[in-house]
């Protein structure tokens, strides 16, 4: 019998991709008094389930009273070795304190036990510490499943999520059309109350009201919405609504990832996410999400002037989403039209660029929005925006 060892910790990646590869028929978990008031037990559990591995009465707690001291730490491990005293035993070293994995280490080194440690920048090359050696684990954590780790869920139902894709899919080619003359022009200006009410109902345009650059733009938007093509009047749903006011820079991320995620390493790729805490009672929408190295990525997409935001304040809100995840694998991205974060020559100003580093949010302005609506299948391109060294300048924004 195999028996799998996991510390735990506010970090539960590497973990749940040790118990993936190994698949052990027994886990034994140990949980310090910090890890069992914040449910991380719970919340790995239900992880794993998410990712398929039922674990129903085939795991242990075992406490651990002292998490800083080797003795306490010894005796929490050797009260799981009684439990399956013939055990063939895999210890992951990779959660909990220093005294934690150097007293786990110690223990099981003595017994010949398997020890195995995870690089957390490389969170799915398993290292076997003894021979050095290393075993990728082929799993793939979904949003669904990392999120879960933390406690968190997507409130919106699969069904909503799958229509709106399906929506994105189909109008893909216009956002990128609209997002090769992005600017801080919006392409349907309506008051805020007018918004609300065009998202939720659907509205009647009258002639003049959309704003177009181009014939070309023009007859695309009247061939997909059924509008006049002569001035582009017409009905339009809460959904065709939603996008001209401003969904469309969501739907072109989202279809631009979707369309390479195998080149770009990337997955599970998600639009719209409402993410919230497990019972919570509210959440927090996630335009674009995705999985890429195992860390979860998000874009909030903003489109128009934002004229009331002067201050780029928005980069509260995307620190907030992704703080709330305690996670050091998460990465944030804030895709822009409006050109009040930039100063006369063009640049980020120096206030929101050093915010933005201290966020670790990557800026994506319109002139970037614009390339990657130029070349759309330039994989090269989208990968150093996105991922490449050349995407971070010093202060860590994208150009």
């Amino acid at each position: 019998m195999n028996v799998l060892l996991c510390l735990l910790s506010d970090q539960h990646v590497p973990n749940l991709l040790s118990v993936h590869h190994f698949r052990p028929d027994r886990l034994v978990l140990i949980e310090t008094g910090d890890m069992k008031d914040k449910k991380v037990a719970e919340h790995f559990l239900g992880a794993l389930g998410f990712g398929g591995l039922n674990y129903d009465g085939r795991y242990e707690i075992i406490p651990l009273r002292f998490e800083d001291s080797l003795k306490s730490v010894r005796g929490a491990l050797s009260l799981a070795c009684d439990k399956y005293p013939s055990a063939h035993w895999i210890a992951n070293l990779t959660g909990g304190t220093k005294p934690m994995s150097l007293a786990t280490y110690v223990f099981f080194k003595e017994r010949g036990a398997l020890l195995v440690y995870t690089n957390v920048a490389r969170p799915a090359e398993i290292l076997n510490i003894e021979v050095e050696t290393k075993e990728v684990c082929p799993h793939r954590l979904t949003i669904k499943e990392f999120l879960a780790g933390y406690g968190f869920e997507s409130r919106k139902s699969e069904s909503k999520l799958a229509d709106a894709e399906r929506r994105a899919q189909q109008w893909w080619d216009l956002s990128r059309q609209i997002a090769q003359e992005a600017s801080s022009a919006s392409v349907l200006s309506l008051t805020d109350d007018q918004r609300k009410r065009a998202r939720k109902k659907g509205c009647t345009l009258l002639p003049g009201q959309l704003s177009v650059s181009t014939e070309e733009l023009s007859s695309a938007i009247a061939a997909t919405f059924s509008l006049n093509p002569g001035d582009l009047s017409g009905r339009l749903t809460g959904y065709a609504a939603e996008f001209l006011t401003g969904g469309w820079l969501e739907v072109f991320f989202w279809g631009l990832i979707a369309r390479h995620a195998d080149a770009l390493d990337c997955w599970d790729v998600r639009l719209g996410l409402d993410v919230g805490r497990c019972g919570g009672p509210s959440g927090n929408d996630l335009d674009v999400a995705f999985m890429n190295a195992h860390k979860l990525t998000a874009i909030e997409c903003k489109s128009g002037s934002q004229g009331h935001d002067k201050e780029g304040d928005i980069l509260y809100k995307v620190e907030a989403v992704t703080r709330q995840f305690r996670a050091l694998r998460v990465q944030s991205y804030l895709a822009t039209t409006a050109d009040n974060i930039a100063d006369g020559t063009g640049a980020i100003k120096p206030e929101i660029r050093n915010r933005a580093e201290i966020y670790n949010c990557r800026i994506l302005t319109a002139a970037t929005i614009r390339r990657l609506a130029d070349e759309p299948d330039n994989v090269d391109l989208i990968r150093d925006t996105l991922f490449g060294q050349r995407a971070a300048n010093a202060s860590g924004v994208a150009p």
